[in-house]
């Protein structure tokens, strides 16, 4: 881990580096394991209820099942020389 030197008229100090993220590759800044969890589980909440809105959305659910079935037609592109 690399250390990084400031320097300022007459003294140099030492600053830890940042805490990165090894999936993200982002710096987190005061940020614990216990709110990063809190955050993916309201995330997730906020998904779930946006789905169960879509999957009553008659219209929308056709739309999108006629999309999923064009995209499964072009997979099917390509396995059908085996």
């Amino acid at each position: 881990m690399a250390i990084r030197k400031t320097t300022t008229r007459n003294t140099t100090t030492r600053k830890t580096p940042a805490k990165k993220s090894s999936s993200l590759g982002i710096s987190i800044m005061g940020g614990n394991k216990t709110d990063m969890r809190k955050w993916e589980v309201e995330s997730a909440l906020s998904t779930l209820k946006r789905a169960d809105e879509i999957r009553k959305n008659t219209k929308m659910m056709a739309d999108v099942k006629k999309l999923a079935q064009e995209q499964v037609n072009v997979l099917n592109t390509f396995t059908k020389g085996k």
